[in-house]
């Protein structure tokens, strides 16, 4: 099934969609996830009336995440992110959003990508020097509206520093930009509800940094699998890092540095982890594609993409499955 991925084209866009569904379909039949009530966004209202309907809650979930892979994985070939145009980006990305029961329906999470997705179309421009202020300003801003989905990505700014100190030198007209970009998109917002005697609740994270092991600790194999695959494409980029060209190499490790960056907010929200590591859903997907890129170990690759998949349908239906036999 890997080498639908391995490059781009109608049939490629095919196998994504016919793969995002089937894996999705049996969700429609089994109840497997125990929603919690949406909290400390905006439009949570809205999102808690759609989760009451089991369909449109998932239906609206693929539609979304079908069309995130589908724009990331347009970046990615448009920006050379990749040293070959493929599809893999857009299908790691769908099983990234597809590890657990509730990544399945729509959520506030799936929006903040949509942000940060937008926010490495500019970032991936900054080798034009020339208009710098202009791209930060705009990733600034998205990250900003999307922190009222992630409250932490009101720490973005310092991503976007080390972004521009990665292409170009800092100047005053950047880091105006970032803090602008930042500041103008909340200040709206905050008006907007003023104006219109809305009270406005600013998202309050709930950190947890206890961790435990539990009886569940099976589920968890699929994620930490296709972390082990991320971290293999990184290691992996890191060999190959020379042979790109400059512009490669920069985007690259923009790529890196928000990936750590979602990893570090994945792992400060711990109590719901299951849904905080789809922030780090780009870089899962950009560094485990590039990992399974290539003729070269085509065998194992398909191997452990057969594996990734078997661990994936297993914590999705694994209970059901039980309960249902």
């Amino acid at each position: 099934m890997l080498k639908y991925f391995q490059h781009i084209g109608p049939s490629a866009a095919f196998a994504l969609f016919i793969g995002a569904l089937l894996l999705r379909i049996p969700a429609f039949y089994f109840h497997t996830a125990d929603l919690e009530p949406v909290r400390d966004v905006v439009f949570e209202s809205l999102f808690n009336a759609i989760r009451q309907s089991h369909v449109l809650s998932l239906t609206l979930g693929f539609v979304v995440v079908f069309l995130q892979a589908i724009i990331f994985n347009r970046l990615c070939n448009r920006h050379d992110v990749l040293y070959t145009p493929t599809f893999m980006p857009a299908w790691l990305f769908v099983l990234a959003n597809s590890i657990f029961p509730e990544n399945l329906h729509l959520n506030p999470l799936m929006f903040s990508n949509f942000f940060v997705i937008g926010a490495f179309a500019f970032l991936f421009q900054l080798h034009q020097t020339q208009n710098s202020p202009t791209m930060l300003f705009y990733a600034a801003a998205l990250l900003s509206i999307g922190s009222l989905f992630v409250t932490e990505y009101l720490g973005a700014p310092l991503v976007l520093l080390v972004a521009t100190i990665i292409f170009k030198n800092v100047g005053l007209r950047d880091l105006l930009a970032i803090i602008t970009g930042t500041l103008i998109p909340l200040g709206m917002i905050w008006s907007f509800h003023y104006l219109s005697n809305q009270h406005f609740d600013f998202p309050v994270p709930r950190y947890s940094l206890k961790i435990t092991l539990d009886s569940g600790i099976l589920r968890y194999l699929s994620l930490s699998f296709i972390f082990l695959l991320a971290f293999s494409g990184l290691l992996k980029s890191s060999i190959h890092y020379f042979k790109n060209n400059i512009k490669t190499r920069r985007i690259n490790l923009i790529s890196i540095a928000f990936f750590v960056f979602a990893v570090f907010i994945a792992l400060i929200r711990y109590d719901h982890l299951r849904l905080y590591f789809t922030i780090a859903d780009a870089g899962l997907a950009l560094f485990a594609g590039y990992f399974l890129l290539g003729e070269k170990g085509r065998i194992l690759k398909g191997l452990l993409h057969s594996l990734l998949l078997l661990l994936i349908v297993v914590s999705l239906y694994g209970e059901a499955i039980r309960a249902w036999l």
